[in-house]
């Protein structure tokens, strides 16, 4: 019996169960050599002991690893913790640990969680990245052989580029429907004119959505605004509410999360303006709040956790593949609808 202070070790665990090491090793492992009833007597002794193996030893020893990095971009919108929730429960199920780090849009800060976690040993990252062509390809370019999963981002081939480098998979919404989605409610209301709320152009990651934005936006016939600003909510509220205030028209927003979208709901209220009648708001996500805003925001919904369950799975079993998840429209009082 090891004391308080001390560590328990599987010779501990084997000890109190009456077996040997290898047996109590290979029934904590899994590997199936030990009978169901001597299984059981291993993993209730390694309960009561309070057992914790070994990662970085096992890793050594398996080559295997069961820690992995997440690199998000901002841990302030309540999005990520439900990507997070379908990461963990996948893990928890494959007995992985996730180690999370938010860059919070800063280049240098995503560059050092990806340096950590490769000194770290994880098994692979998953990661929100920053811009096109940033951090991530840097580093990708030094370590092509750690499994890579980006989400959040328009697919970029140029990831997967250098000899020996595996894939980068890229899961997320359907960027292309859900701006169709967005854009054409407010053709739909009347609206003739709309402003795409982005980040600046050296730390867009979801590019693809503002050539869409663009391209419809031509095919229309309506009148096209990227709005570049810092992808904070401070930053959002300010920006908007200086083109709100600085046009006399009506200002149709499409936002990238809800998150930010009800900081236009700030800008439009400190005018003295509400939004759903002097201001539309699109939003994206379809957080649990959006419904509570006054007026309901409009959004894109789509399974936030499930994208999460599918980037996990892509870390524990690499596959040459992306994933684009279904969205689909909600339609709540944020878009005013105009004479035709």
């Amino acid at each position: 019996m090891p004391s308080p202070h001390k560590r328990a070790t599987l010779r501990d665990v084997a000890a109190r169960a009456g077996v040997s090491t290898a047996q109590a090793s290979f029934a904590l492992n899994g590997s199936g050599r030990v009978a169901p009833g001597t299984a059981e007597r291993i993993r209730r002794a390694a309960a009561e002991l309070d057992y914790q193996a070994d990662s970085r030893a096992r890793a050594l020893r398996t080559g295997q690893r069961s820690a992995y990095g997440v690199v998000i971009r901002n841990m302030r919108n309540p999005y990520f913790l439900d990507v997070l929730r379908g990461m963990e429960v996948t893990a928890h199920e494959h007995d992985a640990l996730l180690l999370i780090m938010s860059s919070d849009y800063d280049p240098e800060r995503e560059a050092a969680a990806l340096r950590r976690f490769t000194a770290e040993g994880v098994g692979g990252i998953a990661i929100a990245p920053i811009g096109r062509g940033g951090p991530l390809s840097d580093w990708r370019s030094r370590n092509p052989a750690i499994p890579v999963v980006a989400f959040n981002c328009t697919p970029d081939p140029d990831l997967s580029a250098g000899q020996g480098a595996l894939p980068v998979p890229t899961v997320g919404p359907d960027d292309g429907a859900a701006i169709a989605l967005a854009l054409g409610h407010l053709k739909e209301y009347g609206h003739r004119r709309a402003t795409l709320v982005v980040a600046p152009k050296e730390r867009v990651a979801d590019w693809g959505r503002e050539e869409e934005f663009e391209r419809l936006c031509g095919v229309w016939a309506m009148e096209g605004t990227v709005l570049r600003c810092p992808l904070d909510y401070r930053g959002v509220a300010r920006v908007a509410g200086e083109r709100i205030a600085a046009s006399p028209r009506h200002q149709a927003f499409v936002v990238n999360s809800d998150h930010l979208g009800a900081a236009v709901y700030d800008a439009a209220h400190a005018l003295g303006l509400r939004v759903g009648r002097d201001v539309s708001v699109v939003g994206h996500d379809d957080l649990p709040t959006s419904r509570l805003l006054d007026p309901g925001m409009t959004t894109v919904r789509f399974d936030r956790e499930r994208l999460g369950e599918h980037v996990m799975g892509l870390l524990l079993a690499p596959q040459e593949k992306s994933l684009s998840l279904p969205v689909e429209l909600v339609v709540r009082d944020s878009v005013a609808r105009l004479a035709q």
